[in-house]
């Protein structure tokens, strides 16, 4: 192939490249809308019932509360249907836009085939904390229907038990107590709706929040892993380099990931198999391809490994990388090797202690 050919389809290479990327970044934001809605339309089902168990002053009574913790589960358990249909859907269609990328150079069934493996490996990978996609998504649904029932629960039967004591305390003209009085409006169904709201929708670590984590970050799994696979199958692709994302909010490990040059193929560029992308859930960082004839005599000489590069940085950019100033102490004095460098100091400490290392005086 002439130099002038390579070059105009490198060209081709990239701007379809670019194209899949912001066509993988539309995706996420449509996921993101959809799930939503969904969860919008879900809350609204359950504000629905509880509104329509309530009695005449607007109370949830406990006789009721069976029956609504009942059809609320049953909402959630169709909600979890839902959720996982809408996450597989668009894997395949990240899949299909990170595949697709290598189009003009690489056969159309091998193509096919790479984005076939990266939905399967999307689908079934086991990661690091043991868990595969649809244990995270079974996570989600238990959580979900945990702390939606239970703050139900909570509300009609709190509610109710303040009630009666309210009532004995008024038939005898006592003062109620405040705490009596504040609990007494817990069984109130514009209460419930609003606790619904928050445990669902709005408080840390809530089943929205977690879902959009999940989604967001299988998205941007299935596009990498599609291209990877199909990068490689073009002859003149030498390594896929991590890029930090524009919008990458600080500096943490993909800073690392994107700057050391651990093959001699430049900075943040990793043979077939050896990429650390995603380097953490819900990451903003990406890949882009690079070709043999890319690779420069610098690259080569400057190869370098994690430790060294680590220790080539400010105390700010090595707290940034390891996370916890330990760490940054244990690097220092050269107890911290290359399998150690994303273990979380919890982990990590006592794995020293069993070497001798006294990490109190680190």
């Amino acid at each position: 192939m002439t130099d002038n050919t390579r070059t105009q389809v490198k060209a081709t290479i990239r701007r379809a490249m670019k194209a899949a990327e912001r066509a993988t970044n539309e995706l996420d934001a449509t996921a993101m809308n959809e799930l939503g809605v969904l969860y919008q339309s879900v809350l609204s089902e359950i504000q629905f019932l509880v509104m329509n168990a309530a009695d005449e002053l607007g109370e949830v009574r406990l006789s009721q509360l069976q029956t609504l913790t009942r059809e609320i589960e049953t909402l959630l358990d169709q909600l979890a249907q839902t959720q996982a249909s809408m996450v597989d859907g668009y894997i395949v269609q990240a899949a299909q836009h990170g595949g697709t990328t290598f189009s003009t150079t690489v056969a159309a069934a091998t193509v096919s085939q790479s984005i076939d493996e990266a939905v399967l490996a999307v689908r079934t990978m086991t990661h690091k904390d043991g868990l595969q996609l649809s244990d995270r998504l079974w996570r989600v649904d238990c959580h979900a229907r945990e702390v939606i029932t239970q703050a139900v629960e909570r509300a009609v039967i709190l509610g109710q038990s303040a009630s009666e004591a309210a009532q004995a305390f008024r038939q005898r003209s006592q003062p109620v107590p405040a705490d009596i009085a504040r609990n007494a409006g817990l069984s109130n169904a514009a209460g419930i709706s609003r606790t619904v709201a928050q445990e669902l929708m709005v408080n840390d670590g809530a089943p929205y929040s977690q879902i959009k984590r999940v989604m967001r970050t299988e998205i941007n799994r299935a596009h990498g892993m599609a291209f990877q696979n199909a990068a490689f199958e073009d002859e003149f692709v030498v390594g896929t380099q991590f890029k930090l994302s524009p919008n990458h909010p600080k500096p943490d490990i993909c800073d690392m990931h994107a700057r050391a040059n651990l093959y001699g193929l430049g900075k943040g560029v990793y043979p077939k198999g050896k990429s650390p992308w995603p380097a953490h859930p819900n990451t903003l960082s990406y890949e882009q391809v690079v070709f043999v004839d890319e690779v420069t005599e610098e690259d080569r000489t400057s190869q370098t490994d994690r430790i060294s590069w680590l220790k080539g940085q400010s105390r700010k950019g090595q707290k940034a990388v390891l996370g916890h100033d330990k760490k940054v102490a244990a690097l220092q004095q050269g107890h911290l090797k290359e399998n150690m460098i994303a273990t979380p100091w919890k982990h990590l400490e006592p794995l020293l202690k069993r070497k001798g290392i006294d990490t109190g005086t680190l």
